[in-house]
């Protein structure tokens, strides 16, 4: 009797430690992650971003670590002489998260799901998507498009089973990658869990938990409170504290990331181009480098960092030149004429709200520099820091005058994509990101013409003079480039950044 009581003891313990969270952690099984960003959804083809990072989802093309397109689930592809017919050969062998197979029928209806939800392809020039047979997908253009796999890499052309898309409004994506997706809570978390059935590397940990923390010292907290391994994209004031503490690791990586500050182009002082000049000079670009960020990163030229390929190498920084501001300032019809520091225009205070948020830990701290210098040359500005979906919301209904916040450039890695959303005429008028109510006639043009080209060296050409039409006529003030910095306890091993944010190939890390 006393030995059938111990033996029970002895079951009930290994039952209870098998299903104990703690001692999962402790084994090393689930990653936590400390993030910024939500998913809004569990849709992929209406955002696949979280997703993506997630390694949930995969797409026909990948981007590589030089932010250059590569194999994804096609092998290969290459486009018809006349430039309008594209083919992706597949790869063989995968599967989706519910076990079908995938193939070029479901990736047919998987882009076609796409194609009716994501803004993403509202500018591309597809006519009809057709499966040739199971490993061979190919896309009809109505007209040339050289960017097209580029666009196949956003998260948004997600391989999704047939069965996820009978959903509707997919709650439950099955996709291909490393991990499942396994639920999603607004605003809180975004869990996976590994799939044993990947094509390729399988993951060491069990599940990864996205945590949607917006406040960079929050995050900060949990990582030195053992309730997150990764604490991504913190502000070089807090990653100083970790420089020396050889219990983390300070990741850092330049990303294809630039600071801009957006006009309202429509209507009040920055409807005049002589104004939004004027911004480029009184802002001091290397003091917000210097105070901000500690001195990681630099100062913003051209709209695409100079070391990327697309980068405009010719174009140079503005100089720090407030007098000039003024003098600017002043041809437009902008004066003192009472002599209390505020410049006046037909009976009008220069009087400005400038909106950001602080997802980006870095920006509000921007903003109040940016206040500063601004109220030095006379105009009067009211910082508004806001959570990231009240900025958008505010930017989109043009309820702002300027908005300081940060672009991703290669989401899908080719200026086509960032230049039509937010600087083409067609695309200008409701983004959260580019200039309200901006365009020009010449850049539509060139963005027009570089759809027509097949060589990059061609196309580069017109790239380099649309930045060379934004830098003068400034519809955006670039401020900085991107250096983010994510921290890592000494338990991660193999954690490795991505200049574009966008896949951190999560089943290579392990937990010791």
């Amino acid at each position: 009797m006393q030995k059938r009581v111990i033996f029970s003891i002895f079951l009930l313990t290994l039952l209870f430690l098998s299903n104990t969270p703690a001692i999962a952690d402790a084994r090393g099984v689930t990653l936590d992650i400390a993030a910024p960003w939500d998913a809004k959804t569990s849709d992929p083809h209406v955002n696949g971003a979280i997703a993506q990072r997630m390694g949930v989802i995969e797409t026909l093309v990948d981007i590589n670590d030089e932010a250059l397109i590569s194999p994804g689930l096609a092998t290969s592809w290459e486009v018809s002489g006349d430039q309008k017919t594209w083919t992706f050969h597949l790869r063989d062998g995968v599967k989706y998260h519910d076990g079908t197979p995938f193939t070029a029928q479901t990736m047919k209806r998987s882009l076609e799901d796409s194609l009716k939800k994501s803004k993403t392809f509202s500018s591309v020039p597809i006519q009809e998507i057709k499966a040739v047979d199971d490993q061979t997908l190919e896309i009809v253009l109505t007209q040339q498009f050289p960017s097209l796999p580029a666009y196949m890499a956003k998260g948004e052309s997600a391989a999704l089973s047939e069965a996820s898309i009978d959903e509707g409004d997919i709650s439950m994506p099955y996709s291909t990658g490393p991990f499942k997706f396994s639920s999603y809570t607004p605003n809180d978390e975004y869990v996976a869990v590994k799939n044993a059935e990947y094509w390729g590397k399988v993951s060491s940990a069990d599940e990864v938990i996205y945590h949607v923390v917006p406040e960079a010292e929050t995050r900060s907290m949990m990582l030195k409170g053992g309730d997150v391994q990764i604490a991504q994209i913190l502000s070089p004031d807090i990653t100083e504290g970790y420089a020396t503490d050889s219990s983390y690791t300070v990741n850092t990586e330049p990303i294809s990331r630039v600071r801009l500050i957006s006009y309202n182009c429509e209507s009040g002082p920055f409807a005049d181009t002589r104004v939004r000049q004027a911004m480029n000079y009184a802002i001091n670009r290397q003091d917000l480098v210097d105070y901000v960020l500690e001195g990681v990163g630099e100062p913003a030229t051209s709209l695409f960092p100079p070391e990327f390929y697309w980068g405009n190498k010719n174009i140079q920084q503005f100089p720090y030149d407030p007098e000039k501001a003024k003098a600017m300032l002043a041809e437009a019809g902008w004066t003192d004429s009472n002599n209390d520091g505020i410049l006046e225009k037909d009976g009008e205070k220069f009087s400005v709200t400038l909106v950001t948020y602080p997802e980006r830990a870095e920006l509000p701290q921007m903003a109040e520099i940016i206040q500063d210098e601004l109220k030095d040359i006379g105009v009067d500005v009211e910082v508004k820091s806001v959570d990231i979906d009240t900025s958008e919301n505010l930017k989109n209904s043009g309820d702002f005058d300027m908005y300081l916040g940060g672009r991703s450039l290669m989401n899908a890695p080719d200026p086509d994509w960032i230049l039509m959303a937010d600087y083409h005429s067609s695309g200008s008028f409701n983004n959260g990101y580019g200039p309200y109510h901006w365009k020009n006639a010449k850049l539509d043009s060139l963005l027009e013409e570089a759809r027509t080209l097949t060589g990059n060296e061609a196309r580069k050409k017109l790239y380099d003079q649309a930045q060379e039409i934004i830098n003068d006529e400034a519809p955006v003030s670039v401020l900085s480039y991107y250096v983010n910095q994510d921290v890592t306890s000494d338990k991660v091993k193999g954690y490795r950044m991505h200049p574009t944010e966008f896949a951190f190939h999560l089943e290579d890390v392990s937990l010791s």
